[in-house]
């Protein structure tokens, strides 16, 4: 086996995850995709497209279909909110009982995936992994000088 990269291990698993998420929201006609979105809206009530697709770091177009889709499934719907130009969008009670379904699945298959951990090692990544979401949040020009602060420790 390579010697794998942080980068390598943290993609295939993250892309891993996201196959198994799929495998269990696909007996509901959902995907990880649909499923970001409806976990965004339930997480913060009245959040609109534009808001989401900055959250998820995703065009607005393929936030849109998402949320085309989720209607169509009856998931969410689209309610005006104070700005008439982009509107709010909630679950449906569909939507919720929906969200609790596959929650409930998905926190099932996170369950039996991570117990074999100690919660010590789980802290640690958890606390390791959101060190790193924080850093890849900064603006550029952050990260232009965490890099140039790790350059210099290494000199």
């Amino acid at each position: 086996m390579p010697n794998l990269k942080f980068r390598t291990v943290l993609l295939r698993s993250a892309r891993l995850l996201s196959d198994e998420f799929n495998e269990i929201l696909l007996q509901h006609q959902l995907n990880y995709s649909l499923w970001q979105v409806l976990y965004l809206i339930q997480d913060q009530p009245e959040i609109n497209a534009n808001e989401i697709a900055k959250y998820l770091n995703v065009s607005k177009p393929s936030i849109t279909k998402r949320v085309h889709s989720l209607i169509h499934l009856e998931l969410i719907q689209a309610l005006d909110g104070v700005d008439k130009r982009a509107k709010n969008l909630s679950l449906t009670e569909k939507g919720l009982l929906m969200f609790k379904t596959c929650s409930e699945q998905i926190d099932s298959y996170e369950k039996t995936l991570l117990s074999s951990f100690t919660p010590h090692a789980l802290e640690q990544s958890f606390d390791t992994l959101n060190q790193l979401l924080n850093q890849l949040q900064q603006p550029k020009t952050s990260r232009n000088n965490i890099n140039a602060q790790l350059e210099n420790t290494h000199d």
